[in-house]
């Protein structure tokens, strides 16, 4: 489908599904993939003297990359769906941890207008959204038009190299997966710091008394998310409920990566995300 607007010299495809997003895609490769209404002035040429109308490819009617699936093993998430409407349509199957932290990214205004596919690839924000869906080991389904529709997966903490989008062009996001497990255990904290949000996330699973799977992450605006997998290995298979002297050990070695790598943190902010980490633990 195609279409032009006079009043504002646009002109513009509308297709319907994947295949004729990316085939549209491939064949206009001046055109730009626009998300926004088809009226935002983010896609139009609003130069003095522009003669050239603007072209742009808009995805938004495609209903695969706004819809919310489950199979026997994924959830699988369109980049294209607002996050109200993810909380609407997830709210009794999602993992719990990442619909709090769904409800923690705004206010509903926001949520409105915020779509999943945005939260993740926006720059310079590695939010809250992120770092749950990090602890979940979602991953991005990536899909190129310039090499026969090649399909790859990619961690979503992998998703940024050096503060930039890994995402090549000719490549966009077609949904995201996340792997279906049950937690029995969900914790979210989040501190402001000179205007700073901070997060930490944390989820579990118990099994005949003990730990069999343990997560946890912080979430620094404006820097990568911090997993730390060797305590996460470590409290695995930790029986339960965890006694006050193991706790302080953990809770030491995670102070210590403050001294070592973290070393960006306030005391402030150290202080209060050791009390988060110990939290966590006592609530296993």
């Amino acid at each position: 489908m195609n279409g032009s607007d006079r009043t504002t010299k646009l002109i513009y495809y509308t297709p319907d599904n994947v295949n004729g997003l990316l085939k549209t895609m491939n064949t206009c490769k001046s055109y730009r993939l626009c998300f926004d209404d088809l009226n935002s002035v983010d896609i139009l040429d609003k130069r003095e003297n522009a003669t050239t109308p603007t072209k742009a490819i808009y995805p938004g009617y495609i209903q695969e990359l706004s819809a919310l699936k489950r199979s026997e093993k994924f959830f699988e998430i369109g980049p294209e769906l607002r996050v109200n409407e993810l909380l609407k349509k997830g709210a009794t199957v999602l993992p719990p941890i990442l619909i709090r932290a769904l409800t923690e990214c705004g206010p509903p205004n926001v949520r409105n207008i915020l779509t999943i596919g945005g939260l993740i690839c926006a720059p310079k924000i590695r939010n809250s959204v992120f770092a749950a869906l990090s602890i979940l080991n979602a991953k991005a389904e990536v899909v190129s038009f310039t090499t026969a529709n090649l399909k790859f997966l990619i961690p979503v903490q992998q998703l940024y190299r050096d503060g930039y989008l890994d995402i090549k062009p000719g490549e966009m996001i077609l949904k995201i997966r996340i792997p279906y497990e049950e937690y029995d255990v969900d914790y979210f904290n989040e501190i402001q710091d000179k205007g700073t949000s901070i997060t930490f996330v944390g989820t579990a699973s118990t099994f005949k008394s003990s730990i069999s799977i343990c997560k946890f992450a912080i979430g620094n605006w404006g820097e990568e998310i911090i997993r730390e997998t060797e305590i996460e290995s470590g409290l695995a298979e930790q029986k339960l409920p965890i006694p006050e002297k193991i706790i302080e050990g953990w809770t030491e070695k995670f102070v210590q990566l403050f001294t070592e790598k973290y070393t960006f943190f306030s005391p402030y902010v150290q202080k209060a995300l050791t009390n988060m980490f110990t939290e966590f633990l006592s609530r296993l």
